[in-house]
């Protein structure tokens, strides 16, 4: 059996300490567009006097490729609904949906494996993590930590069929694999 974009689910995290709170997706459209790891440091050939020899080996680039952020992308249809109100409150820098707060997880993971991801210089942005998961025979769940979305890059489109919403957003964290959600309290309308 192959998996279907009818069969995927997304939520949207935000990093509450104990119970984080959640938005729940109506994934329709099957785009979701994401990286399945992060860049590694580069690799850089030293020759001997530009000569193949025994003598020649590999050096790591400089650290900054492992922490530059990454796109995440996927589409919604609109509905007139709350949960269309909800949703832009929770992208529209971290308001407040259904009476609870969303605050921001940057500064949650260890890209590198050692050190915290750093704060954004600009304290007003705030990251969530984005869960994407694929419901089949044995489910895949993506787990995508601090991503930031712009509000000047995300997208309205209007056609016969209706309005869809595309999201960017801007990777910053670690991504993990299993096979399900992260529990949470879910604050969808």
């Amino acid at each position: 059996m192959k998996f279907t974009n009818r069969k995927g689910t997304l939520r949207l995290y935000d990093g509450t300490a104990t119970t984080p709170y959640y938005f729940i997706i109506k994934f329709d459209d099957g785009n979701f567009t994401g990286p399945l790891g992060q860049a590694k440091t580069e690799e850089i050939l030293i020759l001997q006097r530009n000569r193949i020899s025994a003598d020649m080996h590999y050096i790591e680039g400089g650290d900054d490729v492992v922490m530059e952020p990454l796109p995440v992308t996927f589409s919604l249809p609109l509905e007139d609904t709350a949960i269309t109100t909800d949703l832009l409150d929770w992208l529209e820098m971290g308001g407040t949906v259904s009476g609870q707060t969303v605050v921001t997880t940057k500064e949650d993971t260890k890209r590198d494996g050692t050190n915290y991801n750093p704060a954004f210089a600009d304290t007003t942005k705030v990251a969530y993590n984005v869960e994407f998961i694929l419901d089949g025979a044995t489910d895949i769940c993506w787990h995508y930590n601090e991503i930031y979305f712009d509000l000047s890059k995300q997208n309205i489109s209007e056609s016969e069929d209706g309005v869809t919403l595309t999201l960017e957003g801007m990777w910053y964290g670690t991504v993990t694999r299993d096979t399900a959600f992260t529990s949470g309290a879910d604050v969808t309308a």
